[in-house]
């Protein structure tokens, strides 16, 4: 099978240099290889792909890419590098993007960098302890075809939290994997990558310094970010679109996360295509179409707007129901104090915020003063609130019956972020 041009082996290794160590020793007795041998890098992804997240970036390459350029400078300090990353956040902002950006920029100059991606049941299995060989392989590997990354997504999967109602089987599995990432000794040559969406389900003793070091919570794009990653997509386009159109656009997408912008923009070039050649659909033949012809306006993205639904409104679900004819009359007056008072709060980002700045900068220092003296929570109940608004993080305080109790959601709300840049628009 032909491999892509964009796409070149791991730490420039030739087919002999990956066919060494246990490698060798498994291709002797014929068994799968599937388990251990490195993804291939792709040449097109890297660090100008990525919108946004530049604290990220700059984070990952003092942890990984210095250790690896300036080894003397932690020689000196007689300090070791960070072993282990942990990337949390709601789904489709980048997590998995950025481990392979970071695979590819490892890998530039000649350097050789092996990459090994597993998803969180890759390495599960049904014999007992071949989950166990399968990690102790893994590591194995990359040690000897080091230096390398070994990123692992949807680690919750593969590492939840031991508890006494749990099988052996997974506390087996954690406890094998703790004991390989405690017995990393290579000077900076092996990072663990780690990525998950609930980050209140991986085992706590993961996530002490000297496994997972750090910590890289990725939020919802702000609105520059959305911005920078609506420019990423389009950037190829003829004719380019405009810089005040694609700012509006992204003040029309909050709440958008990044593959939720991607699909955006592909909702949009196909929307366009249909209203330019509708006959490529009535046909079953391969038609002579000019795509320089293609052009794309704000109608096709409002079209890709009214169809695309966000990732964070997918996830969540909600019991309203219209009033009977007989309560509305009873019921209206109130309901719509409310929503008077909740818009004076959290103002749509379309509408001038006047006077209501400052009272959202007096909440917003309250509710940090709130954090210091109450523990966190946690970050599973991350909930869109209108267009003010770009994340409000909750826990543990959604009941099976979607049932919202008062006191639970004042004594529960661990963090609450404001997109100020948002209203102000």
């Amino acid at each position: 099978m032909k491999r892509s041009r964009s796409e070149c082996l791991p730490m420039n290794f030739t087919q002999d240099d990956i066919t060494t160590g246990p490698t060798r020793d498994r291709v002797a007795i014929g068994a799968s290889l599937a388990d251990i041998n490195p993804m291939t890098i792709d040449r097109d992804t890297n660090f100008n792909s990525i919108g946004g997240l530049t604290g990220h970036i700059r984070s990952l390459k003092e942890m990984i890419v210095f250790p690896l350029l300036y080894p003397e400078v932690f020689e000196t300090f007689h300090i070791s590098p960070p072993r282990g990353v942990l990337f949390h956040g709601p789904p489709g902002c980048g997590k998995t993007l950025v481990a392979r950006a970071l695979a590819n920029e490892c890998s530039k100059e000649g350097r050789k960098v092996a990459f090994f991606m597993r998803k969180g049941a890759d390495c599960l299995s049904k014999w007992v302890g071949e989950s166990e060989r399968q990690l102790r392989l893994l590591f194995d590997q990359a040690y000897q075809m080091r230096p390398s990354i070994i990123f692992f997504d949807e680690i919750d999967g593969l590492a939840p939290v031991r508890s006494t109602r749990q099988d052996q089987i997974h506390s087996s599995i954690v406890s094998t994997l703790l004991a390989l990432m405690d017995g990393l000794d290579s000077r900076g040559e092996i990072v663990v990558i780690g990525a998950t969406n609930r980050i209140d389900a991986i085992d706590p003793a993961l996530r002490r310094p000297g496994r997972f070091d750090r910590e890289f919570r990725f939020p919802l794009p702000s609105r520059e970010d959305r911005l920078s990653i609506l420019q990423i997509h389009t950037h190829h386009w003829s004719p380019p679109l405009k810089l005040s159109f694609l700012q509006e656009l992204a003040d029309q997408t909050v709440g958008y996360c990044g593959a939720d912008l991607k699909s955006l923009c592909t909702e949009a070039a196909l929307h366009s295509l249909r209203s330019h050649y509708p006959q490529i659909y009535n046909s079953s033949e391969k038609l002579l179409i000019d795509t320089s012809t293609i052009k794309l306006s704000a109608s096709n993205f409002s079209s890709a707007l009214r169809s695309i639904v966000p990732t964070a409104q997918r996830s969540t679900a909600s019991p309203a129901a219209p009033l009977s004819d007989i309560v509305l009359p009873l019921l209206c007056r109130q309901f719509e104090e409310v929503l008077n008072v909740l818009l004076y709060v959290f103002p749509p980002s379309w509408k001038g915020i006047g006077k209501t700045l400052p009272k959202l900068k007096r909440e917003r220092e309250r509710l940090k003063e709130r954090e210091r003296t109450i523990a966190t929570a946690g970050e599973d109940g991350s909930m869109l609130m209108g267009s003010g608004i770009e994340e409000i993080d909750m826990s543990k305080y959604i009941t099976d019956s979607f049932s919202f109790q008062k006191s639970q959601l004042n004594d529960q709300i661990s963090n609450v972020f404001f997109d100020l840049d948002d209203i102000a628009q």
